[in-house]
């Protein structure tokens, strides 16, 4: 019965019948337990790549004008305020829509002593490689940004430390041609090249922690091929030395490092392997070794998957493709406990949407899984295609993971 109370409900669910979709979907949901599901938290089309900020409650996002926003989101619905998203305009010399597509990310929450505080790419004039710089936004506490530049140097799509009340953050970054640098937030003159990760617009990952105490914590992850092989390394920030962690078989890709409390917030790692298999890293008598496994469905690939910790337990979101499409429709959950796995689909098959660029924050209820929802392109002939620009967005999307 309720199989079939879905099913009518889902194909009901065309675009734009959006509210009568979650209605549907969410009254036996209610009334018979937890199933796929979504919530429309924005109807803003131009709300592409944002990132919250957890202890603000707060996103961060540039619109197609280059203008940065921060606005508000309920700790109670996870709807932003307001709804649009456009609550205070922090800098109107930010990214474009279209200069996203060359620094691969947008704006990024970085904590500190002092509260979290947001790096961006800026311009200054022209919005050229040349003209790019990295900017420093911070509140003064009663709601007023203040906006600058942290050097003259031509610098861009900075990503952020990730450790809790940090008093010293440190911030990523790349050149106009692509070299990576790091560097201490508040000390410009501490930039460092990272030596061993080749020049690209793929970026290293900071690890995520609770505590700046772990020792660990000041470092960053990275894929560097070895033998054909991609394998993960680590860099020290302190020592300014790198260590390569992995050598066992299989391309990997995306790599997160993290406090995991399961483990007494000891240091573990994932990646993404082959695009296929989550698979989880644990330091067992000085050598990292692969305590969990996690493959995709048959046919589907695994992106952008990302961890978060709650309750006391650490989760991995992700988009995924599904055979014959090639766009990422549907947003899974998993865990990293082997004795008891969770790995399962959070989102509705139908409508046929492509989902992309999933997040997480914390609701009063429990956490939510944030991701744009875009209607797929039908002019090939009638084979769906992706679509991420502006014009096919339904806005952004939640869903509750059901933990």
């Amino acid at each position: 019965m309720l199989h079939s109370l879905l099913t009518r409900a889902s194909r009901a669910c065309r675009w734009p019948l959006a509210s009568f979709c979650v209605a549907a979907l969410a009254a036996p949901a209610l009334a018979q337990g937890w199933v796929p599901n979504e919530a429309q938290a924005s109807p803003e089309a131009e709300l592409i790549d944002y990132e919250f900020s957890q202890s603000r409650a707060q996103i961060a996002w540039n619109d197609t004008l280059g203008n940065l926003w921060v606005a508000d989101v309920d700790r109670a619905s996870g709807r932003f305020v307001p709804a649009d998203g456009r609550g205070v305009v922090v800098d109107p010399d930010s990214m474009t829509f279209q200069d996203a597509q060359k620094t691969k990310n947008g704006p990024e929450w970085v904590p500190t002593a002092r509260g979290d505080v947001l790096v961006h790419t800026k311009y200054a004039g022209r919005h050229t490689d040349g003209n790019s710089r990295i900017g420093l936004a911070w509140d003064d506490g009663s709601g007023v940004w203040t906006s600058s530049i942290l050097s003259g140097a031509v610098r861009k799509a900075p990503y952020g430390s990730s450790v809790a009340g940090d008093p010293a953050p440190r911030i990523s970054y790349v050149d106009n041609r692509e070299v990576h640098y790091w560097a201490e937030l508040f000390v410009p003159g501490s930039e460092r090249r990272i030596e061993d990760f080749p020049d690209s617009h793929y970026p290293v990952r900071h690890v995520a922690c609770s505590r700046p105490d772990v020792a660990g914590a000041r470092g960053i992850v990275y894929p560097v091929t070895v033998d054909g092989v991609d394998q993960v390394f680590y860099r020290d920030f302190d020592r300014n030395t790198s260590q390569q962690l992995t050598f066992d078989a299989g391309q990997k890709y995306e790599v997160w490092m993290w406090c995991a409390p399961e483990y007494g917030d000891e240091l573990v790692f994932f990646t993404l392997v082959d695009q296929t298999e989550l698979r989880v890293y644990r330091q067992l008598g000085g050598v990292w070794t692969a305590v969990f496994r996690q493959a995709a469905p048959r046919g589907n690939k695994i992106y952008s998957p990302e961890p978060f910790t709650w309750n006391g337990k650490s989760y991995i979101f992700m988009s995924q493709t599904v055979r014959p499409n090639k766009f990422r429709s549907e947003v899974w959950v998993s865990n990293i406990d082997a004795t008891a796995p969770v790995f399962k689909r959070i989102t509705p098959s139908e409508p046929l949407r492509t989902r992309t660029d999933p997040e997480v924050f914390i609701t009063d209820a429990g956490p939510r899984i944030y991701f744009n929802r875009l209607v797929p392109d039908l002019s090939d002939g009638g084979r769906y295609k992706p679509c991420r620009r502006p014009d096919c967005s339904d806005g952004v999307w939640f869903a509750d993971p059901g933990l």
